[in-house]
């Protein structure tokens, strides 16, 4: 269970687990099934709830599908194409939902479920990533680690960046979803060992080494310091990791936490200013923002989701058995500053409140 689980404005949590959509509620401390809607396979990306309210998930066998809180279809499933691996549908503020192609581009789907039968974005470059929305804009990477800036209130996409002049562009792949500072400077992290920092104008504002694999996505705190995991397994060694921050004045390295094994986590953090992180190693740590250890908890299995705060003291991360833990936390929420989390909100999707 690589991704976060969704969670509506009354409290409801939406997960995928074995080809279903699983819809939950805390009863007494413990986990109570709503209702379940059956799949029949996986779902590779996030589940994101529209400003509508509505559920969107991109099954592995093509299907789009929209789902109301109460589990039943709001509209029949669309056929877009088979999903890649790191991308999840966007829904922008009209209800339309933009899916990443399996050959490149964007295909969009309209509030009552209609396929646009046009690409909504053509591009032969695959934007296989976690895309967010700020101010109109898409802002998603791809697969030759050029970000794409895709202004959204048109008929169709138009990139707001100039490749051809090297806006946006990394060294390396880009699989993880960006962040967006409080200035406005894009954050993400490419596979060339670095975070960037791009200028709404596409414009190169930082490039910060961190060597290892960055596999999940960056956060920002309050004070705006990046937060981000790194993997640094070598062939024949034992793997490790850790959790860096980034200054977000200098963009130096400010600090870093060493894990107990490789870092694909995302971090969360907590209205507390806490960050919570977990490891492959089966550890979940929680750190002030100094880089200092509060506690660290021992899980069944490897975390390499991203983390959560589900309700206030509920802390959630899905791990590598295919299951959800829920540990007791100090925060009583998300930072209400600052990126805190993977999409910025509960509802996992930038345009939904």
């Amino acid at each position: 269970m690589k991704n976060a689980p969704a969670v509506d404005a009354a409290g409801r949590i939406y997960l995928c687990s074995q080809g279903r959509i699983v819809a939950l509620e805390e009863a007494s401390g413990k986990p109570a099934v709503v209702w379940e809607y059956v799949l029949g396979c996986h779902v590779p990306g996030a589940i994101v709830l529209g400003p509508d309210g509505n559920l969107r998930a991109h099954a592995a066998d093509g299907l789009l599908h929209c789902i109301t809180p109460a589990g039943k279809q709001a509209w029949l499933p669309a056929r877009v194409g088979e999903p890649l691996g790191w991308a999840a549908p966007v829904v922008d503020a009209a209800n339309n939902t933009l899916v990443s192609a399996y050959d490149g581009g964007l295909i969009r789907v309209g509030p009552e479920g209609k396929l646009d039968p046009r690409p909504y974005f053509r591009s032969r470059r695959k934007l296989d990533s976690a895309g967010v929305i700020h101010e109109g804009v898409l802002y998603i990477g791809s697969e030759d680690g050029y970000v794409f800036a895709i202004q959204l209130d048109a008929d169709r996409g138009h990139n707001l960046f100039d490749h051809a002049a090297e806006q946006g562009y990394t060294g390396g792949f880009l699989n993880s979803a960006p962040a967006v500072a409080a200035d406005g400077v894009l954050v993400v992290a490419a596979r060339d060992e670095a975070l960037y920092g791009f200028a709404p104008s596409g414009a190169t504002v930082f490039r910060t080494e961190l060597p290892g694999q960055l596999l999940g996505s960056p956060v920002i705190d309050r004070q705006g310091d990046i937060y981000l995991g790194v993997s640094q397994t070598l062939r024949g060694q034992e793997g490790r990791g850790m959790l860096a921050c980034v200054d977000g004045n200098s963009h130096m390295l400010r600090w870093q936490y060493q894990a107990a094994g490789p870092v694909e986590c995302t971090p969360v953090v907590g209205d507390d200013d806490t960050i919570y992180f977990g490891d492959n190693s089966g550890a979940i740590h929680a750190l002030d923002n100094r880089g200092n250890a509060l506690w660290t908890a021992k899980v069944e299995s490897g975390v390499r989701s991203a983390g959560t705060i589900l309700a206030p003291h509920r802390l959630a991360f899905g791990m590598d058995d295919d299951t959800l833990v829920v540990l007791q936390c100090a925060a009583a929420g998300l930072s209400p500053q600052g990126w805190p989390k993977i999409a910025r909100n509960l509802a996992q999707c930038t345009t939904a409140p």
